[in-house]
This record gives C-alpha cells, sequence and structure tokens, in this order.
C-alpha cells in the first residue's frame, strides 16, 4: 500500500490550541526555562478561565479543577527547580511532574529519602501512554477524548460536535493481509485527519477500527463537510485496499453529556453504515 504524505494543516489558528497540541506537537518538550513556562502560562490565561486545568491536561492527561491544578502546577515548577539544581542541567517540566507524582513522601528518618528520583525511560514512555495516547496511531484514546470533550460542554461557550467513525473493509484488510497492514490503515485514518482538518478538532481511536471525532464551533453543515473531506482523503490514501468509513454526527444541546453525545453520534453511525451497505 502506497501511503500518501500528508499535508501539513493551516497555520492560522492559535499555536496554543490544548486539543491539537495532543496530537501533533507537545510544547512541552521545548520548555527548560521558567519564563517560557510563564508566557504559555500567559497564553493559556487570554484564552481560559481555567488555565492550569488547561496545562496539567496537557502536561499530565490529568482532569483536574482549577484550584486543585493551580497547587500542582506550582509544586511541579518548584519540584523542576529542584530537579535542575540537583542534576546541575535543565529538566524538561513533564519529567519533573512524573518524577513529582511517583516520588515517595519524605522520611522523618533519612534526608536522602527526599532526594529527586529520576523517572525512567520506561516508566516516562508508559505514564504518558497511559495520559491518553494511542500506542499505534499516536492518537488520544477514549479517556483522554472524554477528558476533552466533557471540558468543552462544561464552558457552554461553544458549539460542540461529535463524529463517531467505523471504517469499512478493515476487517477484510486484516484477513488477506495481517494485522501490521491493518494497523498501517489505522495510522492512515489519523495522517488524513491531520492533513484535512482544522487545528482545534480533535480525533481519537476509541477502540479497533473505531474513532471519534470531536468539532468545536462547526455548524453542521461544517461538521458534513469535515467528515466528507476526511473520508475522501481517507479513501485516495488507501485506494489499494479500497477502504473507507461510516460516520453519525451529534450536536451538543445545553442538557448534552459526553457520553450521551458520543451515543448518539455511536447510533448515527450505524444508521449511516446502514444507508452506504444498501447502496
Amino acid at each position: 500500500m502506497t501511503m500518501t504524505t500528508p499535508v501539513p494543516p493551516s497555520s492560522v489558528h492559535p499555536e496554543s490550541d490544548a486539543a491539537w497540541q495532543l496530537i501533533r506537537e507537545d510544547v512541552f518538550d521545548r520548555i527548560l526555562d521558567d519564563d517560557e513556562l510563564d508566557r504559555l502560562l500567559a497564553e493559556r490565561s487570554e484564552a481560559s478561565t481555567e488555565p492550569h486545568a488547561d496545562l496539567i491536561r496537557l502536561m499530565l492527561g490529568m482532569s483536574l479543577s482549577e484550584p486543585e491544578a493551580r497547587t500542582l502546577y506550582e509544586r511541579v515548577i518548584a519540584h523542576r527547580r529542584e530537579m535542575a539544581r540537583a542534576l546541575g542541567r535543565p529538566v524538561h517540566v513533564r519529567v519533573a511532574a512524573l518524577d513529582l507524582l511517583t516520588t515517595r513522601p519524605p522520611s522523618r528518618k533519612s534526608a536522602r529519602d527526599s532526594r529527586p528520583i529520576i523517572v525512567a525511560p520506561s516508566l516516562l514512555e508508559r505514564a504518558l501512554e497511559d495520559a491518553g495516547s494511542d500506542g499505534v496511531t499516536g492518537l488520544p484514546r477514549s479517556a483522554q477524548f472524554i477528558n476533552l470533550l466533557q471540558h468543552e460542554l462544561r464552558q457552554r461557550r461553544r458549539r460542540v460536535t461529535v463524529v463517531y467513525i467505523d471504517l469499512d473493509g478493515f476487517k477484510m484488510v486484516n484477513d488477506a493481509y495481517g494485522h501490521s497492514r491493518g494497523d498501517e490503515v489505522l495510522r492512515t485514518m489519523a495522517a488524513a485527519a491531520r492533513s484535512v482538518l482544522r487545528r482545534g478538532d480533535v480525533l481519537a481511536r476509541i477502540g479497533g477500527d473505531e474513532f471519534a471525532l470531536m468539532l468545536v464551533d462547526a455548524s453542521p453543515e461544517e461538521s458534513h463537510s469535515a467528515v466528507e473531506r476526511l473520508r475522501a482523503r481517507f479513501e485516495e490514501m488507501t485506494v489499494p485496499l479500497a477502504t473507507s468509513f461510516s460516520a453519525g454526527i451529534a450536536i451538543a444541546d445545553p442538557t448534552s453529556t459526553a457520553e450521551d453525545l458520543i451515543a448518539r453520534a455511536d447510533q448515527a453511525m450505524y444508521e449511516d453504515k446502514r444507508r452506504r451497505a444498501a447502496r
């Protein structure tokens, strides 16, 4: 199967968008000093009423209230400084955060117990994966998607749309070519999304060959258009395998919960699958 190189998304959308950073670029991997952290916090404060909660969600995949997140964030910053002094070199803020969360409480009997514990690469990788990243596609997983969706629904300031996606022909690919080729198809779905969706749109792998897409501030017409763009791009990138997908769209109303929205989109997806199969 020939994979097409995805086209980078437009740069006109804000770089501070939390959802897209979870998928495409991790700002914390580039931050090594307090000035950069202060600038990032200032940017989030201008765009959000919960800047610390946003940053903790980006950094660790944890959903906390703003007061809880502020306390944890301040502890992380202090711990990062302590680690940097002990090691004599800059320390990534996420490494400091994970180290803080895995460090034993100080022992009264020995000051040695309070020294920073460096997180092993295997622990860091596992912790980041558990925070929401799917191992095959690099997309957020179900729990992280629900956290992001719940956050948007709590704000009630922007229109939220959920699209539930189920790949068509995926089992045939696995049966005919093996699971490694099937994994390529899953990764191609992620690449297709990155090439045609807006920076703030969130695609997550829910499980197997099922995905969920969150669109913010998109009209019903724009939502349908986004789905069709994604379908066309995915089909183009998997032409030799003749794969596609069925999709269902659900738009939040003032009483919608994350679970309700996903369930409605899932039901709409099955209706779309029946229509497509009947053609």
